[in-house]
């Protein structure tokens, strides 16, 4: 338990995560509009773990769950399920289930964002791992998802591209 422990606190470092922190209220005021449709994800593989950091803005999440995105446990179980969807790792073949270690809202610049801490936990260590990432496809026909991968150790970095359309898996071999 203490390596799972030190393993997502050392991957929480590398994914440049924030202490967790109070999630601010919903604004009464409307943020100003946003253009681009992004998710953007930073992933480490270490052993059998894979854990992930992914940012994306809070109202175009909203949209797709078709509800409000709060730390309410209903919530975070339609998150866990959407991610499930449409966040598909394998690793060597084998599908990988996805489970929120936390999340939370920020912002950026003027506009609010909702990140989502998740892992995944293989039998083995993690030597292909497999990526098909189509957040908000379904909502956006302009979005775009980027994963950035680092591999440790070795601090091996791999940065991934996905558009609606493009539904194939993407490989990454270590």
């Amino acid at each position: 338990m203490t390596r799972r422990v030190a393993l997502v606190a050392g991957a929480l470092l590398l994914l440049g995560a924030a202490p967790p922190r109070a999630v601010p209220p919903a604004s009464t005021a409307p943020a100003a509009r946003h253009s681009t449709h992004i998710a953007h994800t930073r992933m480490v593989v270490e052993g059998p773990m894979v854990v992930a950091r992914i940012r994306m803005f809070r109202d175009d999440l909203q949209k797709a769950l078709k509800r409000p995105v709060t730390d309410d446990p209903a919530v975070r179980a339609a998150l866990g399920a959407y991610l499930n969807g449409s966040f598909g790792v394998t690793a060597d073949g084998a599908r990988l289930t996805a489970e929120i270690a936390d999340s939370g809202g920020d912002t950026e610049g003027d506009q609010p964002i909702w990140w989502v801490l998740v892992q995944w936990k293989a039998a083995r260590p993690v030597k292909v791992i497999g990526l098909k990432v189509h957040l908000l496809f379904d909502t956006f026909s302009d979005q775009q998802n980027i994963v950035v991968v680092n591999k440790q150790p070795g601090d091996e970095r791999r940065n991934l591209y996905f558009q609606p359309g493009d539904r194939t898996e993407q490989v990454l071999k270590f």
